[in-house]
Formats: C-alpha cells, structure tokens, sequence
C-alpha cells in the first residue's frame, strides 16, 4: 500500500471554486429541506382539486402499484463539486418507502463505485488520505458514495436525509440527480483528487508512451518472485507476465493481486510448483479425502444405528402383537364361559312338572263348549 497522502495548503482552480461554492450554496441541514418541500407540498396539494384515488399510486414495470416513482439523472464523480462531469445515464426508480427506493438505487449504483478513500488526522492535525481497509463495499457504505440533487431547490441531500416527503415532492418533478462519486465523498475538492490520484490512484511511473516503466515492472516481478517464490519456479519471463497482469488492473486492487498466490491464466502455465509445495498440497489432498471419507463412515454408521433402533423397535411391536393376541384369547375364553354360565343360569327358570301340579292337573276337566254350538 502506497504512502498516505500529507494535505498542505494549495491554490484552486476555476473550477474547484465553482464546485466548492456550488456545494455549499445547496448543502443544507435536514430541518430546512423539510420544512421547504413540506410547504411546496402543501401548496401543490391546494392548487390541485381532489381527483381519483389512483392517480397517487403510480405503476412499476412488473405491474404492481408504487407510491413512489422518480426519474434520476445520474452522473459519476472522481470528487465532490466536479462540475465537469457528464450524465451517465437516466434512471426511473419505483418504491413503495424510502428503504425500498434506497435499495433499488444501490443495486443499480454499486457496479460503478471502486472502493472507499478514507480521511485520516494524526496527533498533529496532518490530514492524510488512504484506502479504507474494507475493501468490498456494501450497501451499509452507500452513504460515503452519494448524494441526491434537487435542482429546482437547489438542495444537496444525503443519503441518511431522505424522507418520504422528500420523495413525495419529487415524484411531480424531473430536475432531481444523482450525483456518484467513485472513491467517496472524502475526496471534497480537486485538489484533495489531484492528490489521491497521485498518491493511490495512479501510482504506477510511467514512460512516454503511457505505458508502466520497464524498472518499476521489474521491480514489481521480483516482489512477485519474493512473495511467492516458495510455491511457484518459473522464468523471468512468467514472472514479468504475472507483473504485467497485475499493472493491467485498477490501481485498488494491485495490493490484493499481489497477495494472491495463484497466478493468472496467462502465466499459469509457464510455472511450475515445486516439489515441497506438490508434496504439501498432496498431503492436503489426502487429508481432505480422508475427511470426505470419515463423513462417509459416519453416515453409514447413522444408518447402522438407525436400522438397529428400527429392529428392536419391530422386535417390540411383535413381542407386543403377541401379548395382544393372548390377551384376545383369553377375553375370548372368558367370554365362552360366561356364555355357559348365562345358559346355565337361564335354563334353571324353566318350568317343571311335578306330584303336585300333576294333581292339580288330574283334577281339571274338559267341559262341553254350548255357548258356541
């Protein structure tokens, strides 16, 4: 990583001025911006006569309704104030809150910033200027990058200060920018960029011809060969290829492409391992097989254990229908004496002849029936 930038007293350019003062007539605090676009909300919603409901719901592009719809006029910026800076393009933007407004303009703004450049003051008030050391930027970072421009309010505002009421104003309006800044809003003026570019930007000397110098690409090949000499053998020749690669890249990423220890594809192969290193990675080949295997074995054990717990749970379901079928029997039986008790009890009460009613019986004539001659 290339020495921090040291920050001493400089002359502007034409330009500069304008941006600083450009800024600074539109930067304004959130408590301002408010109560503005709530007074020219309130007057627009006076002017206009009550219509239908629907026409505050504007449609997005996959059909479903959203209560937000602005059209963005972007531009992307090395500095803060950088008045020279063209239109990339025009984007329409649908949401239904500000979270979700935020979101759709980040995924569409993150492929055009390069990484963050953070401002650092020592003990003795030194302003110096490096690379953030996160170098992935993330939606969280989003604020360090962007700005949103009303133009017919002349108003800067930042991410962390949009509101729905903002976002209601501008929905009747098409003079709102999005203003991106490819290194972060840390680089405020054009001489603060002059100095970064110098410093971190374009760090790579240069010959006549635009191209890197012949000593600082050699240099370059033997740090390569420094850094990873103990894994890969090759020629000058790859070395020097694998620098080349590396000066081709964007300047943010010349650190990181240097610590990595696999070469690129146009040098790959023109170097060859060396035997340690094929002797450790092969050993690390074996100990991740074995890994895999040991997986394996552990899987096939669960299955065991498994298999097992379901043969005794079916050797237990069977002792179980056996006792069950036992005691179906034995309800069975029971239920055929009790049957035979029934009988017997039944069968007591039946009526029987003896000395005394044959007597009785003895007595009994049969008379002549005359009523029904």
């Amino acid at each position: 990583m290339q020495d921090p930038i040291e920050h001493s007293d400089f002359t502007e350019s034409d330009e500069e001025v304008q941006g600083y003062i450009e800024e600074r007539l539109f930067d304004a605090d959130e408590e301002e911006i408010e109560m503005d676009l709530g007074q020219e909300g309130d007057a627009v919603s006076d002017a206009e006569p009550d219509g239908d409901p629907e026409e505050s719901v504007a449609s997005s592009k996959n059909g479903e309704s959203s209560l937000f719809i602005v059209s963005l006029i972007v531009s992307l910026r090395d500095f803060k104030g950088q008045t020279s800076a063209g239109e990339l393009d025009t984007w329409m933007v649908c949401a239904n809150s500000v979270e979700e407004f935020l979101h759709s303009v980040w995924v569409q703004s993150k492929k055009h910033l390069v990484r963050h450049i953070i401002t650092v003051c020592d003990d003795d008030g030194n302003i110096t200027y490096s690379w953030n050391p996160k170098k992935v930027i993330d939606e969280a970072d989003f604020i360090h990058f962007a700005l949103f421009y009303d133009k017919q309010n002349r108003r800067t505002i930042s991410v962390d200060k949009l509101t729905t009421t903002i976002l209601q104003n501008w929905k009747t309006k098409s003079t709102v920018e999005l203003l991106l800044h490819r290194y972060s809003l840390a680089v405020n003026s054009k001489s603060v960029w002059k100095k970064v570019e110098k410093a971190l930007i374009d760090v790579v000397p240069k010959n006549r011809g635009g191209a890197a110098t012949t000593e600082y690409a050699q240099e370059l090949a033997n740090d390569l060969r420094r850094r990873h000499g103990y894994i890969w053998n090759g020629h000058d020749i790859a070395w020097s290829i694998w620098a080349n690669s590396i000066l081709a890249s964007p300047a943010h990423q010349h650190e990181a492409l240097k610590e990595e220890s696999t070469p690129p594809a146009s040098c790959v192969e023109l170097l060859s391992l060396r035997e340690s290193e094929q002797i450790r990675r092969i050993r690390r080949e074996y100990r991740i097989a074995h890994n895999v295997n040991d997986g394996y074995h552990a899987e096939v054990k669960k299955i065991v254990d498994a298999l097992a717990e379901l043969k005794e749970a079916h050797q237990h379901q069977g002792l179980m229908i056996t006792a069950l079928e036992r005691h179906i029997e034995n309800l069975a039986l029971r239920s055929q004496i009790g049957e035979s008790f029934i009988s017997s009890a039944e069968s007591a009460l039946d009526a029987r002849d003896n000395e005394f009613s044959a007597s009785i019986a003895s007595r009994v004539q049969d008379a002549e029936d005359v009523d029904h001659m």
